[in-house]
């Protein structure tokens, strides 16, 4: 039996996916609440109609700026995967890692695609995602020839033990 070392496994701030989220989230919610906030005393001081244009601009940025980032679909993608592997609702595959394309550092392509005992799996190092996303060209572990386990769930990989 081989012994494997695990070299990636998803946490929910996995790859920094859940603080820049949540910090996405406070900049929504403070300019939505101060643009209330100014309208509201806008409206009770009495003042004239030029005054109201900054706060309403504020206001619909912020609403467009929270649906733009559509924070549950992120908060709920995350916490699908990582429930998925506290869960164990994963498949495992392993063999030898073919790559059928690699990513260039600067992206601009689709992400490396590599096969491992007939599974393939597209790691794209620019799509925010708590799964492992390392490519190549971004020090990734998963190499041509690397002898790899990999966990993973709806193509995401959640783990990664790579042969000592």
């Amino acid at each position: 039996m081989p012994e494997f070392v695990t070299v990636f496994e998803i946490t929910r701030n996995g790859n920094g996916v859940f603080v820049d989220e949540v910090f996405r989230l406070l900049i929504g919610v403070v300019a939505l609440l101060g643009s209330l906030r100014s309208l509201i005393r806008n409206r009770r001081r009495e003042k004239s109609r030029r005054d109201y244009i900054g706060p309403i601009f504020i206001l619909i940025w912020s609403v467009f700026w929270l649906y733009l980032h559509l924070l549950p679909n992120v908060f709920g993608h995350v916490n699908r995967l990582v429930n998925a592997y506290r869960d164990k609702q994963y498949e495992i595959v392993e063999g030898p890692v073919e790559v059928l394309h690699q990513q260039p550092k600067t992206g601009h392509s689709k992400g490396d695609v590599i096969r491992v005992n007939g599974k393939e799996f597209v790691v794209d190092y620019f799509y925010a995602t708590p799964a492992y996303h390392n490519t190549i060209a971004h020090k990734g572990i998963l190499n041509v020839g690397t002898y790899a386990r990999i966990y993973y769930s709806d193509g995401e990989i959640l783990r990664v033990d790579v042969r000592k």
